[in-house]
This record gives C-alpha cells, structure tokens and sequence, in this order.
C-alpha cells in the first residue's frame, strides 16, 4: 500500500457541520479521544473537524472526487476493477451522500444544507490556518474563534492520502488551512430560542423579584412592597394655594376675622448688571442595598409605579 499524498483545493463549500477553531477532545460516546495508532497509542488526544457540503452538480466537486479517487487506487490497487470502481463495501471515502443516510440510518436530508449536497468530512490533529478571502499574511490569520461559523461558506487547503489501515481501509482528508469567503444563514444546533420562549405565555416574576430595566412593568409597584392602599405621596391633601406667599396671606385673612389681606407687593427694583455664579450643590449620592438587585434609584423612580425615596428607604431597597 502507497502512502501517497495528494494537496487539494476544494471549491467553495458551506460549512454544515463542526468547527476549524473549536478542536473536539471527545468521541461521541463521550469518551476522551486517543491516539490509535503508533508509539503514542492510547494518549489523549483533540481533533479539528469540519464537513462542507458541495452541490451534486458542482464541477468543482467532481474534480475534487476524481482526485481523491486516483489517491485511493493507488494505495488500495486490490479494492477497485479495471474501470475504476471501489469494490470494497465500507471503504472509508470522508463523502456522505446528502440524500442518503447517515451511519445510525437516519436520513441525512433533514440534516440543514445536506439535502442536495455531497458532503465531505475534513480534521486535523492540529488547528488549521483560517484566513479571511483576499487577505492571506501571517498577521491576517483569523484569531477570532466566532469569525468562521456554521452556515458560512469557505473553501479548504488540505491533503488526501491512505489511511493505512488493512482492517478498515480508506483516505483521510486532512484540514489544513481554511478560507472564509462569504456569510450565509447561521446554522444553530438544539431549539430555537424564538420557538422556546417567544410563542409562551409572558413571564410572572414573584414576590420579591424585580423586573429588568426597560421591560415593562419595570419594577412592582410600592403596594406589592407593602405600602398603605390610597397613598399618594408626602403631599397628598395639600391645599393646593399653599404653595406661595399670596396664598397664605389670603387663607390667613379668610380664617381670622379683622385680619387685613396684604398689600400688593411693591415693585422690585432690576438687578444689578453683575450678579454672583450661583453656587453649584452636590449631586446627592443614593447607595442602594443588595434587596435592589442592582437597580438604581433614579430606574425606581422613573418605573411610573409611585416609588419615593422615602419608600425606597422604608422598604429596605436605598439607604
């Protein structure tokens, strides 16, 4: 058996499945990941996987199959006839037919972006170069694990070559370096947030909770906390001409017999060209307590629910 080794360029694939950034460190059992093979057998070991699928009608694709192919009859002359067709029923070629099925015979079509598709499984022991298209220097490599995502579209530098095992005989497909060369719909694993949530009914927050700020209702208004039903603040029932020197001057007269209402104020004279800044007060600091959840005093406030400082205080929420 040849252990020839071929360098290839795929076309442009989309990314369906795995990560060139993320290595795995377990197998799907769960199981650590070893070495198989050689003086490290048995050592722990990580694996960065990637599957791209291509469209069946992709020349790109077919050149890339006929080169794999050419790789494969010669490291395994004995599993393939005078035509050029592999005779062995499980050799390992790192193609999934996307209208096929899967190795638990589940079909492969309701996996996203398959059906269609040819797909091919590329890894590596070791991380790949990713570069964004146009941009190949040494500094460019992408550093950012969250640049290259399911659902984009890349292309791949890698190697094809035998896999060098009689018992299960086959080609790996070796991840080398990695191109991101357009976005496209983001392919998310497990349920959708949306579909979890969005279609339930909204949430009851219980006693004692506070609801984030800028939701609606921001906070529980000061009734949940225990206020008194019916208060309406420290000036609720004040008359309302209490408010000013005239006012007063008029109560007082109405109230007390042979008390003369006060003259009309005497003209004030202008102001001086220069007058004085006013002196600027500080800013009050209002410290909150832990019952706050990290609210600030002035999101109380403005949550429209009749919270006073006052109230704050006597709740247990501001010192």
């Amino acid at each position: 058996m040849s252990s020839q080794s071929n360098q290839f360029l795929t076309p442009v694939g989309r990314l369906v499945q795995g990560d060139p950034m993320d290595p795995q460190t377990k197998d799907q059992q769960g199981n650590p990941l070893t070495i198989k093979t050689g003086p490290n057998i048995g050592q722990p070991t990580q694996r960065f996987f990637i599957a791209l699928a291509f469209p069946k009608n992709d020349p790109g694709f077919a050149a890339l199959r006929a080169q794999m192919v050419q790789v494969a009859r010669t490291a395994w002359p004995q599993w393939f006839d005078a035509a050029g067709n592999c005779t062995h029923p499980k050799f390992s070629w790192k193609i999934m037919d996307g209208d096929g099925v899967d190795d638990n015979g589940k079909p492969n079509n309701t996996k996203e972006g398959f059906a269609g598709h040819w797909v091919v499984k590329f890894s590596s022991s070791f991380p790949p170069k990713c570069f964004y298209t146009g941009r190949y220097s040494p500094q460019d490599q992408i550093q950012d694990k969250m640049a290259i995502r399911r659902g984009y579209y890349v292309r791949v530098g890698g190697t094809v070559e035998s896999n060098a095992n009689p018992q299960k005989p086959g080609l790996y497909v070796n991840l080398n370096m990695v191109e991101l060369v357009a976005l496209g719909k983001e392919i998310v694993s497990g349920p959708d947030a949306a579909a979890v949530f969005g279609a339930a009914p909204a949430p009851v927050l219980p006693a004692g909770a506070i609801a984030l700020p800028g939701q609606q209702p921001p906070f529980a208004s000061p009734q949940a906390a225990g206020q008194v039903p019916g208060f309406a603040g420290a000036a609720a029932g004040m008359p309302q001409n209490m408010t000013g020197n005239a006012g007063s001057a008029a109560m007082l007269s109405a109230a007390v017999p042979g008390v003369v209402s006060a003259p009309a104020p005497l003209p004030v004279a202008p102001a001086p060209a220069f007058t004085a800044p006013p002196t600027v007060a500080a800013a009050p600091v209002y410290q909150m307590t832990a019952k706050a959840n990290g609210a600030t005093r002035d999101q109380f406030i403005a949550s429209g629910q009749g919270w006073t400082d006052e109230l704050l205080r006597q709740h247990g929420y501001m010192l």
